[in-house]
Order: structure tokens, then sequence, then C-alpha cells
């Protein structure tokens, strides 16, 4: 009895283990709130010190929520952020034709009861590298690859053999 209990649970595993589907990852949005993927075309990059930040995953975080949701961010990096420093560095890839620095700015300084400050900023074009390239012809949007992972199979060679070996 007790071998072929084994031996149901041991088959159950393989089978499921086997599965060469896809894992399909479902992920919860707040109640009544719809999660959009806006794709930006960054035209620019924003270089500018904050000061005010107490930790990269919170107030970085905060920020980097908030100008994401203008729908003209498509990046915010915060450079060798260290909490000992007062000013940390970010840099924001944005599309001028949606959100400017000085909007960001405001955004930036009217957050949290106005806890974060902006000191120094530069910014520049991006120039993508098909512009560059004489052989490619440079369109609005970015040719994008799309490639489905599937779980890994594995092989469990002799499991049933080895659990029966330990059951008798």
């Amino acid at each position: 009895m007790m071998k072929n209990l084994v031996l149901v649970i041991s088959s159950a595993f393989i089978l499921g283990a086997c599965n060469s589907e896809p894992k399909v990852i479902h992920l919860r949005t707040e109640k009544g709130q719809k999660e959009t993927s806006v794709k930006v075309i960054a035209n620019r990059v924003l270089s500018i010190e904050i000061e005010g930040m107490t930790c990269e995953m919170g107030c970085g975080g905060s920020i980097r929520k908030e100008l994401k949701a203008t729908k003209g961010v498509a990046r915010v990096e915060f450079i060798n952020f260290d909490e000992k420093k007062k000013i940390q560095n970010a840099e924001i890839s944005f599309d001028t034709s949606i959100i400017t620095a000085d909007e960001m700015v405001k955004i930036i300084t009217t957050m949290n009861d106005k806890q974060f400050k902006v000191g120094k900023m530069s910014s520049e074009a991006i120039i993508s590298a098909c512009c560059v390239s004489t052989e490619k012809v440079c369109s609005s949007q970015e040719e994008i690859e799309t490639i489905e992972v599937s779980e890994a199979r594995i092989a469990v060679p002799n499991l049933i053999d080895i659990l029966a070996g330990i059951v008798q």
C-alpha cells in the first residue's frame, strides 16, 4: 500500500515538473485600478541633483512612480546612490513632446510635503544608434524583439526506483 502511494505521488510530481507550458504570472492591482503599460520613446536625458532622499527604495520609488505616471518618462535611474550623501544624482530619460524638465522638477519638489529639493541640472538629446547609421532608416518607434520564455523541463531519472528502494 505504501509503495503504491509513493508511486502515485512520484508520478504526479514528475508529470507536473515536466510541463512545457510557459508560466503565466498575474499581477494584482489595486481594486478599481487598471494596470496599463505605456511605451515611451525617450529623446532626452535629464541629469539632476536631488536633496532630501533618505533611501533609494522608498524615496527613489516614489519619485520614479510619480514621474512615470506622467506617461512621458521612460526611465529614472539613481547613479551611485549613497544614504550618507546629502545630494543624490539621477538620470531621467523622457519624451520632450509629453513632459518638460521644468514640469518634472515641479513634480519632484512638491512631493511628500516638499521633502525634495533640486540642485544642478543638465539635459542632453538622445541620439538613437539607428540615426547614426546610414544603413538603417530611423522611425519614431523602436524595433522590439519578443521572446517567450518557458519553464525548463526537469528530467528526473530513476526517481521511482529511488523512492521504491527507500520504502522497502
